[in-house]
């Protein structure tokens, strides 16, 4: 994308949120924070008025979530990319939050460096998972029974899971010990069949769908 990545932040913390406009400009000048909020209606109102590219939000605040705030984003059809900055290291926190249509979940024990990379690649469509949830995620594998899984082929669903878990095409080709094409053949008929627009909507779409699950 041309210029830079733009982003709104929402945590009910001000010192946070101060140190979150440090950290960025910091570490990646091509990330620029446009707007700020502490409350859900606040969050709303910024993202309108800045029209960012991804919402950098925080699950628990002072005046309602985190999650009501991705739920009415989705539910207005704002396609804006929602990434979750969470301390709560919950498997059931990390599932709610894709469910409301969040794009990735990232604990705020990360690095700055791997916060610029994950904003950027979840601007970017790609599913990001804090490493501290990838081996429940994949540990799940073959597991759970969900609504509309006879739509989906076993091997889409191994597809699905290992998306879900942040993996790239070429990374879950080498784990199914199949071709790159044949893994983003297998996206292509997920997203189709899921009415997804792409890998981050493709996983809210399954867990609303319970086609992800642990335990």
């Amino acid at each position: 994308m041309s210029g830079p990545v733009r982003v709104v932040l929402v945590d009910d913390h001000d010192l946070v949120r101060e140190g979150l406009v440090r950290l960025l400009t910091a570490v990646d000048e091509g990330i620029a924070v446009v707007g700020e909020a502490g409350g859900v209606e606040e969050a709303l109102a910024e993202v309108a008025a800045a029209e960012p590219d991804l919402v950098l939000l925080d699950l628990r605040l002072g005046q309602g979530s985190g999650l009501e705030v991705a739920q009415r984003l989705r539910a207005a059809g704002n396609p804006v990319a929602i990434l979750v900055l969470s301390a709560h290291t919950s498997a059931s926190s990390l599932r709610a939050a894709l469910a409301a249509g969040a794009g990735g979940f990232l604990l705020k024990s990360i690095s700055g460096v791997e916060l610029a990379q994950g904003i950027r690649r979840c601007v970017a469509g790609e599913t990001v998972i804090d490493e501290e949830f990838v081996s429940e995620v994949l540990d799940s594998l073959g597991r759970g029974v969900g609504v509309g899984q006879a739509e989906v082929t076993p091997r889409e669903r191994e597809v699905l899971e290992l998306v879900a878990a942040g993996s790239s095409t070429a990374q879950i080709a080498e784990r199914l010990g199949v071709s790159p094409r044949t893994v983003q053949k297998h996206v292509e008929n997920l997203l189709r069949k899921l009415e997804a627009g792409d890998r981050a909507e493709l996983v809210s779409q399954a867990y609303r769908r319970e086609l992800l699950g642990w335990g």
